[in-house]
């Protein structure tokens, strides 16, 4: 299931959630002040190679060499 981050229109309350993708709309509430009038968020993520290495996929696993 993945993470949502909401905004709460009613008292600007920020807070995240683990949901179903198939949940309904207006069925979040604000743990803050309970209102539904809440704002789904476009929330950043980040990715693995899943190389165990700890590079980052865009980067090539080579080296440098030579210099000079």
């Amino acid at each position: 299931m993945p993470i949502y981050e909401y905004i709460c229109t009613k008292c600007n309350e920020r807070f995240s959630l683990l949901q179903s993708i198939s949940c309904e709309p207006g069925a979040t509430k604000c743990p803050n002040c309970s209102s539904h009038d809440v704002k789904k968020m476009v929330s950043s993520f980040c990715c693995s190679s899943g190389s165990g290495k700890g590079i980052p996929s865009s980067v090539p696993s080579g080296g440098f060499s030579g210099g000079g």
